[in-house]
């Protein structure tokens, strides 16, 4: 369907994924292929191939187990030889190599060379020219050249209520990362420089200007400069995209989730709590559901479509 609700492209397909560069991936009985917004194939329906994402012109495709990387018209860059790919970031994309004890991480670039070889046992895809990686029990940062930004010294697990849990780094949204560092979660610059006072029991990177963190189970924000934008005073909070973050302020109950609503970047509720679930807005629409339907809903909360509960294309 397009954003105003009208069907576009036909029920024909046995599966599908959402449009990225213009291409979907959509699956004829248990054969992949990729089409364009008019329906067209510009790669055709193939047994063995699963389904991709395109990013920066290619995409990582899983062909009967084994990962490699095509262009848009399906031509192989790199040919299937990876337990796993990821999408490119910023020219490159992470691989893995190895099984269980032995799994390491690296980078290959556009031609599909391996230029920063497997040598981490975790790695995340670069953002403002760093990604971070796992040496050991230790998160450090590279460059794009495969030097450290910023050497390995964050801790890469901590005490949990039950068991030793593992902690994430990264990535850096507007020049700040979320790290841990002892006792909860705080925020570095790209050359290492703790810049955010405080500690948190979880954080996550920027988004338009805001940093979604956690304390004594309640969620809040800050802004670039570490100060606290809004109060954490949510049970449940995700990250702002296009300006609002979806909240729940009521306390959970035995058998009963509360209702998710909106927030803008000033904590102000936009769209009153009144849906059972909600995912971040994409092009202006976010897709709810209610307890009886499902649908797509504008900035305001007004439904653009609605429905009965339906199958919706959101594999990857």
């Amino acid at each position: 369907m397009d954003h105003e609700g009208r069907l576009v492209l036909d029920a024909v397909y046995d599966g599908g994924t959402r449009f990225y560069e213009g291409l979907a991936s959509v699956r004829i009985g248990d054969r992949w292929g990729v089409v364009n917004t008019t329906g067209e194939f510009v790669i055709q329906p193939t047994a063995g191939w699963g389904w991709c994402r395109f990013a920066e012109g290619l995409a990582s495709i899983s062909v009967r187990g084994t990962w490699g990387i095509i262009d848009k018209i399906g031509k192989f860059v790199l040919e299937p030889k990876y337990g796993y790919l990821e999408s490119f970031q910023e020219g490159l994309a992470v691989f893995r190599v190895g099984e269980r004890a032995k799994v390491r991480y690296g980078f290959v670039d556009k031609r599909g060379v391996e230029v920063i070889p497997a040598v981490f046992h975790s790695a995340y895809g670069f953002s403002e020219g760093l990604a971070a990686v796992k040496v050991g029990n230790l998160w450090g940062f590279v460059t794009t050249s495969g030097v450290f930004g910023i050497t390995p010294r964050f801790e890469g697990s901590r005490q949990g209520r039950l068991r030793m849990e593992d902690t994430h780094a990264g990535p850096f949204m507007n020049g700040l990362a979320p790290v841990w560092a002892g006792r909860g979660y705080r925020f570095v610059d790209t050359a290492g420089t703790f810049v955010v006072e405080g500690a948190f029991d979880e954080a996550e990177s920027f988004h338009d200007e805001r940093a979604l963190v956690q304390s004594q189970g309640r969620y809040g924000f800050i802004d670039v400069t570490g100060k606290t934008a809004i109060e954490p005073r949510f049970t449940y909070a995700r990250r702002f995209s296009e300006q609002l973050a979806a909240i729940r302020e009521q306390e959970y109950k035995v058998g009963v989730v509360p209702p998710v609503g909106f927030i803008d970047v000033s904590g102000n509720v936009v769209v009153p709590p009144k849906f059972y679930g909600t995912t971040n807005f994409q092009d202006g629409l976010s897709l709810v559901t209610t307890k009886d339907s499902i649908g797509y809903i504008d900035k305001l909360g007004e439904f653009v479509w609605k429905g009965p509960y339906v199958e919706y294309g959101v594999l990857c």
